[in-house]
């Protein structure tokens, strides 16, 4: 085989220990106050309807250029999602999604701009 071409293979994994098999990951972007896009990804069941009714658990954070992306979370799981509840977590300023500008534009004189990005998605 040339040395272009590599061969992986799973060696070892975890069992899994959620079926997220029904539930649907999806990508949006609210305005905030001074007209930025602000990422949010949302998780929910499949084919759930969303018409504002739905209980949705909101999280964000916005700090040290940490960027945040879908993930299990125990608390949200079972105990939410299954139950038709929607989680959104918010990208908001501060955080790394989109290296140090995104993280400095919400830093010092600029911290409101954090929670103005949490309030728009919210909304």
């Amino acid at each position: 085989k040339s040395g272009d071409e590599y061969i992986v293979r799973e060696l070892k994994a975890l069992p899994h220990m959620y079926d997220s098999s029904n539930l649907e990951v999806s990508q949006h972007f609210a305005t905030s106050e001074d007209g930025t896009k602000i990422p949010f990804f949302m998780v929910s069941k499949k084919g759930l309807v969303l018409d504002g009714s739905n209980p949705t658990l909101l999280y964000g954070y916005g700090g040290f250029e940490i960027s945040l992306t879908p993930r299990y979370i125990s608390t949200v799981g079972i105990s939410w999602l299954e139950r038709g509840g929607v989680y959104v977590e918010a990208n908001i300023r501060g955080g790394g999604e989109y290296g140090p500008d995104w993280h400095q534009s919400a830093l010092k004189k600029n911290r409101n701009k954090c929670y103005e990005d949490f309030i728009s998605v919210g909304k």
